[in-house]
């Protein structure tokens, strides 16, 4: 189900970012020199933040807060892993 939640997001992104670009054209006056470049900057911003705020969103208890935990010894033993 969150791939499907993702790939709609992302889609309603990328139209998100062309109706932006197409403002700051119409604004500029004329097709901007470096339009792919703003577009790419423009969705890339945009689907970092909404994608880690919707990973945030839907997994509450998980991220890095939670890294510090005591894990368990990869042979299976009680012993704690020793950090660098």
């Amino acid at each position: 189900m969150e791939i499907i939640l993702f790939t709609g997001v992302g889609i309603v992104l990328y139209l998100l970012c062309d109706r932006l670009l197409m403002l700051l054209e119409k604004m500029h006056g004329e097709p901007l020199p470096a339009r792919s470049v703003i577009f790419f900057v423009l969705i890339l911003t945009l689907s970092l933040s909404t994608f880690s705020l919707m990973r945030i969103l839907l997994h509450p208890g998980e991220g890095p807060q939670n890294d510090h935990q005591e894990q368990q010894a990869p042979d299976g033993g009680d012993q704690p892993t020793q950090s660098h």
